[in-house]
């Protein structure tokens, strides 16, 4: 006896595929490599906003700094522009009680004031505008400003009054004379003061040897005798007469 055996098949698709045969992809891949993606993107946009943020801070600081030091090198440029006023008028205030201190010492020894003493505490203008002169100046001006104060100082307090003979009252004025000049030219070169001819003299200032008016006794007497040697040597002898010779007996 025979029996029929019946095979099913598939059914197939209208361009006869076997959908039965295809494998199907899981719906986690794409989504996870859209999130990496995105991801990627949002990493590298940050990154880059990041990178971008700290040069325009480096910019921002390198400016501010740039501006400090311009700030600092204008306020360095004011501050030595106000230090070089107040030493110049240090300067100009000392000098000229200097000199007052010293006129004061010359009219003591020619008796050009009414009292024989000097009035009490005629040095004190110019040793206060010493003390603030040592504040501002430098240490040459300020050991030549001191050095000439001591000069005029000791010419009024050593000399004698109304008594311009005297050879140290003279010699005392030649000290503070170096001395003040000393002074004056450390002084124009700490100010920046221009020579227009540097081998002219300050004004005022002659660089001639200065003639002594009054000689020392001792110059005064040697001088006397040579003048006396010259006129005796210069003196012609008389010859002597032959009339006037003894005639022999």
């Amino acid at each position: 006896m025979w029996v029929a055996t019946v095979v099913s098949r598939a059914p197939r698709g209208s361009y006869g595929c076997d959908y039965s045969t295809m494998s199907s992809t899981p719906l986690w891949v794409p989504l996870v490599v859209a999130g990496i993606g995105v991801a990627g993107t949002l990493t590298a946009g940050v990154a880059g906003g990041l990178i971008t943020q700290r040069w325009s801070d480096r910019r921002e600081s390198d400016a501010w700094a740039r501006e400090r030091e311009r700030e600092h090198e204008h306020w360095a440029r004011e501050d030595e522009a106000r230090t070089f006023e107040h030493r110049r008028q240090a300067y100009a205030d000392f000098y000229e009680a200097v000199k007052a201190l010293a006129r004061t010492a010359y009219n003591h020894g020619y008796g050009f004031t009414e009292e024989p003493e000097l009035p009490e505490g005629w040095q004190g203008d110019a040793f206060a505008k010493l003390a603030r002169l040592e504040f501002y100046a430098d240490r040459p001006v300020a050991t030549a400003a001191s050095a000439a104060y001591g000069a005029a100082w000791s010419w009024g307090q050593f000399g004698k009054y109304d008594d311009p003979d005297d050879p140290d009252f003279y010699v005392r004025q030649q000290k503070y004379d170096d001395a003040e000049l000393e002074m004056l030219l450390l002084m124009r070169q700490s100010l920046s003061i221009p020579e227009a001819d540097l081998t002219l003299p300050p004004p005022g200032y002659s660089y001639e040897v200065p003639q002594v008016e009054h000689p020392a006794p001792i110059e005064r007497q040697r001088e006397q005798q040579r003048q006396q040697t010259t006129l005796d040597r210069d003196t012609p002898v008389p010859a002597e007469d032959p009339g006037d010779a003894q005639q022999p007996d």
